[in-house]
């Protein structure tokens, strides 16, 4: 399972694109503000990027998938946190910026402790897909992938989290 902060790192990356629209809206009023959020974004992108490169240097299990169910349309759901900014949050005061802070700390402490790291956007950005798979022992879990999973298909994977497998190919 990834650690604590592999785990914050993909959550700041799933904000990625927030990150820039925040520093764009930001620029001319607080330079400083707006670069530190997009410095959190690239920093959360850097640390998938190498999260992603590093976990396939585990040796995989081979898995064989019972039922299949798409699970893209989860990080839909997920992306509505981006209208936050262009909600009257306008960031004309402190308290307006410590508010908008404790919101998206509260979603990172729930991103990170339930496991949501396939509910991510830049990973679907990035050309994954998220599916949940039955094994034939009746266990559900979610897989991350690159290529679309069928019924009856044997996949090389590691396990990502508690219950969510990222496929590795050779």
């Amino acid at each position: 399972m990834p650690s604590l902060l592999i785990r914050l790192l993909l959550f700041l990356s799933s904000y990625f694109p927030l990150t820039v629209i925040m520093f764009v809206l930001l620029l001319s009023k607080n330079a400083v503000l707006a670069t530190s959020i997009l410095t959190l974004g690239i920093l959360g992108i850097c640390g998938v990027g190498l999260y992603l490169l590093t976990v396939r240097r585990i040796n995989p299990m081979s898995i064989e998938v019972v039922q299949v169910r798409r699970r893209d349309g989860e990080a839909m759901s997920y992306i509505v946190t981006y209208l936050l900014p262009f909600l009257a949050v306008p960031f004309g005061n402190f308290e307006q910026a410590v508010s908008m802070g404790i919101f998206f700390l509260v979603l990172a402490v729930l991103y990170v402790n339930s496991d949501m790291i396939h509910i991510n956007p830049m990973l679907n950005l990035l050309g994954f897909h998220v599916y949940e798979i039955e094994l034939k022992n009746g266990e559900i879990h979610s897989i991350i992938t690159r290529r679309r999973v069928r019924r009856g298909q044997t996949v090389s994977a590691v396990k990502a989290a508690e219950d969510i497998f990222l496929e590795i190919r050779s």
